[in-house]
């Protein structure tokens, strides 16, 4: 299976997902992410085991990506839709391409920095001004358990970088004054009651 896929806003590559736990089945196909304060968002994910696999990959990498589109998402992270291992999916460049990462690090950081307004999907209309640096050496296991090192840059470095604070049980409101929180906070509200108002299925 190749590393890199297209996805689309109509993408599904299939009509249904089944995911056994504790003996009974649950559609996994669209799941809601988690409130900012659920707790599982705050913890330290535990490693993806391949061997024995404690759940199928594949199954796995697809509910992943399926999800970052219908998030609307440049990346999306295990323990936001309640999946506490360290798998994230994201966009790697400003089109629909996407890979699934298994057990993700950071190798190596530039000492280039760039500060730029992000957002994440666990904060709905919250955006902030975060430091990440422009290039990184980074390393992955694919949905096969293949490890993969590559390096990424600009927007692709960034999602990553911001992919794994989730994956250390950080968010981005971590290392963020109180005052630029405060004032941050204030425009997320008035952006969510226009995206109410609107009629917005989710307020991204």
């Amino acid at each position: 299976m190749s590393d890199i896929i297209t996805v689309g806003a109509d993408f599904s590559p299939k009509t249904t997902y089944k995911f056994k736990k504790d003996d009974s089945e649950l559609s996994l196909r669209k799941i809601d992410l988690l409130p900012e304060d659920h707790p599982v968002l705050h913890q330290e994910p535990l490693t993806w085991i391949f061997d024995p696999p404690q759940a199928d990959p594949k199954l796995m990498y697809e509910i992943m990506l399926e999800n970052m589109v219908y998030h609307h998402g440049l990346g999306l992270s295990a323990n936001q839709i309640g999946m506490p291992v360290k798998v994230f999916t994201m966009r790697i460049d400003e089109s629909d391409n996407a890979i699934v990462c298994f057990n993700p690090e950071i190798l190596e950081e530039s000492k280039e920095m760039v500060t730029m307004e992000e957002g994440c999907l666990s904060f709905p209309l919250l955006y902030l001004k975060k430091r990440r640096p422009e290039k990184l050496t980074i390393k992955y296991q694919n949905v096969d358990g293949d490890f993969i090192e590559t390096k990424f840059e600009g927007l692709a470095a960034r999602v990553f970088h911001h992919e794994m604070d989730h994956m250390e049980g950080k968010t981005f409101l971590d290392g963020v004054s109180k005052i630029l929180l405060q004032s941050a906070r204030r425009k997320q509200k008035t952006l969510i009651k226009k995206a109410k108002k609107d009629g917005r299925r989710t307020p991204y």
